[in-house]
């Protein structure tokens, strides 16, 4: 499968997941008392494998014009005993050495027909009003995005994917005025990497009452 046509397709699925996302949650919070209520509760995404899911709906709708022969893939470790047929098998114990741990990747895209390198390579983030959108313990949010941008570029230099991506859906996080500071701590670290990994982002505001 061509690069530039995963790239595509996944671009796509993300605009069509997007505006899906929005209608469905303004319809939802419509049915509520108050913004309040509303930002806070969690529609349709509860976590980032949720978040995978339903942009998966779109991915294959779109890829089913193209082939059939490329799927997608969530939450595996890279480590060498899970691809040790790949070509990029031995590459996998410098990914650990260089992180000081196998990652495990939110999705990956690859084709079925042979053990070569990942069409694709991905990591998400959910973050919403209520929630830090990490697991307790981690440091800051802008810390756990950078931290994972940083091992998508590792996953680039050594050759595993052909290329990267970085989903970030931000429900009402970094919308709250009080936030202002993280918002463009966020963003100033996406225009960063931007160069090097596809980034797809999308603020929510859906859960507004109109």
């Amino acid at each position: 499968m061509n690069k530039n046509k995963i790239e595509k397709i996944v671009k796509d699925a993300w605009k069509m997941f997007c505006k899906d996302y929005d209608s469905r949650v303004s319809k939802y919070s419509k049915s509520l008392e108050s913004e309040k209520e509303a930002m806070a509760e969690h529609w349709i995404c509860w976590n980032e494998y949720d978040l995978m899911l339903q942009f998966g709906r779109f991915f294959y709708k779109e890829l089913n014009e193209i082939g059939p022969d490329i799927e997608l893939h969530l939450e595996k470790n890279l480590s060498k005993s899970n691809f040790e047929k790949y070509s990029f098998a031995s590459k996998l114990l410098k990914l650990k050495g260089n992180l000081k741990r196998a990652p495990k990747v939110d999705l990956i895209i690859t084709s079925e027909k042979d053990q070569g390198l990942f069409s694709m390579c991905g990591e998400v983030k959910y973050l919403h009003y209520s929630v830090e959108g990490m697991n307790r313990g981690q440091k800051t949010v802008e810390q756990a995005i950078e931290k994972d941008l940083k091992t998508l570029l590792k996953i680039k230099e050594l050759g595993i994917a052909e290329s990267v991506v970085f989903i970030v859906l931000d429900d009402y996080y970094c919308l709250d005025e009080n936030k202002s500071e993280k918002c463009k701590n966020i963003e100033s670290l996406l225009q960063k990497y931007n160069k090097k990994t596809i980034i797809l982002s999308h603020n929510s505001c859906a859960a507004k009452l109109r």
